[in-house]
């Protein structure tokens, strides 16, 4: 008999704070409350992440985003 397993996807999006180099993971609600990261990262348009706002859950900084690695 051959069981069947569901593969879990877990996936993180990290960038640094450049204030106080606090990391942020945008892939967590606070950051992607509309799911609008996910959305680009899953259809291969991350350069449209280029210039993306982000506010740093520690020291509340804003800034934006250069691009995504991979």
């Amino acid at each position: 008999m051959i069981r069947l397993n569901t593969a879990l996807l877990d996936w993180s999006l990290y960038v640094d704070c450049p204030n106080c180099e606090c990391n942020n993971d945008l892939a967590r609600p606070g950051h992607d409350i509309e799911h609008d990261i996910a959305r680009r990262i899953f259809t291969n348009e991350w350069d449209k992440l280029a210039g993306w706002e982000v506010t740093c859950e520690h020291c509340g900084h804003q800034f934006l985003l250069d691009g995504v690695e991979y």
